[in-house]
């Protein structure tokens, strides 16, 4: 499930399960998820809570005078999770879907703890007035005209609710072998005259590279770079 999530959230996540080891509880509950958030700073959910003028600093001391350590002498490095956190990961990834997101990030995580509604930190956030809706408009505000690396607008001409996470295209713009095969995909369109390019030229620069995963792959199946551009030279003659 967590491979959706966003880089932030996962750090969340994991900030999440060092605070339960550290109160010695056997169990991930949503109060050690909100920790993490709080431990997030440069984060969509922490942007929308200081927004909506929630002090965090005054958040967190709340939090903490509520929470009681444990007495659990712990071996393990992950926490499993309880009824109520497994429930907020549902709710974020349903809100993630209400929203368009094909992510799952800090505002998502923090919007499950919301909608949950029975955890500690849900009364904390309810107490200082942040309901639901005023939230998800913050977030949305705040992802209209966001410049961070990690969330951006849908680009023109796609469907409305098709959000870029634009932290793993960044990813991809930063490594040689993306811009590599790009190249090659190029190549490809270039010499069977085609003007942009399509789905088969980035398959042909994927088999251009024998050592591949993909083209070793296919090869197993008897699928070779020439027989693919047979394929696509005939089909384009037709």
């Amino acid at each position: 499930m967590h491979e959706r999530f966003s880089d932030r959230a996962r750090r969340a996540m994991a900030l999440a399960n060092l605070e339960a080891i550290r109160l010695h509880h056997d169990h991930l509950a949503p109060v050690h998820i909100m920790v993490g958030l709080l431990g997030m700073s440069e984060s969509i959910a922490m942007f929308a809570l200081h927004n909506l003028d929630i002090d965090i600093e005054a958040l967190r001391t709340d939090l903490s005078r509520r929470i009681e350590p444990g007495d659990k002498e712990l071996h393990q490095t992950k926490m499993a999770q309880s009824d109520e956190t497994r429930q907020v990961i549902q709710f974020a990834i349903e809100e993630a879907r209400k929203l368009g997101h094909k992510y799952v990030g800090t505002e998502h995580l923090l919007l499950g703890i919301i909608r949950e509604g029975t955890n500690h930190a849900a009364k904390v956030l309810a107490e200082r007035g942040v309901k639901i809706e005023s939230l998800r408009e913050e977030i949305l505000t705040i992802l209209r005209s966001s410049t961070d690396e990690g969330h951006t607008p849908t680009a023109a001409g796609h469907d409305g609710h098709e959000w870029i996470h634009q932290q793993e295209l960044a990813k991809a713009f930063r490594s040689p072998k993306f811009w590599h095969r790009l190249i090659l995909a190029v190549d490809s369109a270039n010499r069977l005259g085609s003007g942009e390019i399509k789905d088969e030229h980035l398959l042909l620069a994927l088999l251009r590279e024998p050592d591949g995963f993909v083209a070793q792959m296919l090869a197993e199946k008897g699928v070779t770079l020439d027989w693919v551009r047979d394929r696509i030279t005939r089909a384009a003659a037709l």
